[in-house]
């Protein structure tokens, strides 16, 4: 199971001496979009990557970022935890990645209903859509660890990924969803800006995955919340993904993955290959 992590070039640290900055995301559902939209105060246009091999040893990275991962808000407040801990000491690289790992896992098993229990065990990756070359989903382009580009307009903020993920509009210049409209895997996504944060809600959303790595799936009544959050330097993007589901979930889940700018890094939009056998 990979949920992000490069193991490999993970650096050997003393825990004890890393102090990482803490950064504290939080969701808002229901707000008033329409009084908190501002013109935009920061740009997003680029391509934004997560801690690959190919952008690993990136300045931009500090310890935090390294670890980054497919993670939710608590499991990231155990890492916060586990490098100001003195009594960590001296824990490897691999440890804190599997027990980072195992935790994400925990966290989600305990906020899943049964339904969404039952559907996780019983669902066969042999199944998955993406094998016969079916689009992602936009909550688990969401959460795609491929690089993701921003392109940003007045009315609107296209977001385009690599591989299997759909292309995304955010509309910035409404402030309701369609109503009684046919869901899509992309859904309808309405956004709007607070300081330097980007809000983005998605509703309209057909049935499907939202990771296959954490097992995670999502109902046709399902919506989220993302908050990109850009820092003083512009060189990082802080996202924070919220997934509501009344289906799946006992109570929403806040994943958070933090991406940086990689200005020599291009989208990748290989053909997908039928890989069931069956063409």
């Amino acid at each position: 199971m990979n949920f992000g992590f490069n193991k490999t070039y993970l650096p050997k640290i003393r825990v004890a001496a890393v102090c990482g900055s803490l950064l504290v995301m939080c969701t808002c559902l229901g707000a008033s979009i329409a009084s908190s939209q501002e013109s935009a105060p920061f740009e997003l246009s680029g391509v934004w990557s997560v801690n690959s091999l190919d952008v690993f040893e990136n300045p931009a990275w500090d310890t935090e970022g390294l670890f980054s991962c497919r993670c939710t808000d608590e499991t990231n407040q155990l890492f916060r935890s586990i490098i100001n801990d003195p009594a960590q000491d001296g824990m490897s690289a691999r440890d804190i990645v599997e027990r980072l790992e195992a935790h994400t896992l925990e966290v989600i098993a305990d906020r899943l209903n049964d339904a969404g229990t039952k559907y996780g065990a019983e669902f066969d990756l042999a199944d998955d859509p993406a094998i016969q070359c079916e689009r992602f989903g936009a909550f688990r382009t969401v959460l795609h660890s491929d690089p993701i580009e921003f392109e940003t307009f007045e009315d609107r903020v296209v977001i385009k990924g690599e591989d299997l993920t759909v292309d995304r509009t955010i509309y910035l210049d409404r402030d309701a969803h369609p109503v009684n409209n046919e869901n899509t895997p992309a859904g309808h996504s309405v956004g709007w800006y607070q300081g330097r944060t980007l809000v983005v809600e998605t509703t309209n959303v057909s049935a499907g995955m939202v990771d296959d790595q954490l097992s995670l799936h999502h109902s046709d009544q399902a919506h989220s919340i993302e908050r990109y959050t850009l820092n003083e330097a512009s060189n990082v993007l802080f996202t924070s993904f919220t997934l509501y589901d009344p289906v799946m979930l006992k109570a929403p889940i806040v994943i958070e993955r933090p991406r940086i700018l990689t200005p020599g890094v291009s989208l990748e939009l290989a053909p997908c290959e039928v890989i069931s056998g069956q063409f």
